[in-house]
């Protein structure tokens, strides 16, 4: 939980930090968990736009 602490603690100090390489470290760490393949991915992250 560190890497969400450093957003939240980023975000509160300035709302306007940019913090999209947290973000996507994070991503990737749960895309490893969950086992998903390049495809299963692909069709997550279109899905969040």
């Amino acid at each position: 939980m560190k890497r969400v602490d450093q957003i939240l603690a980023a975000k509160r100090a300035n709302p306007a930090a940019d913090t999209s390489a947290w973000e996507r470290e994070m991503d990737e760490r749960v895309y490893r968990l969950y086992g998903l393949t390049p495809e299963e991915i692909k069709v997550v992250e279109e899905g969040a736009k």
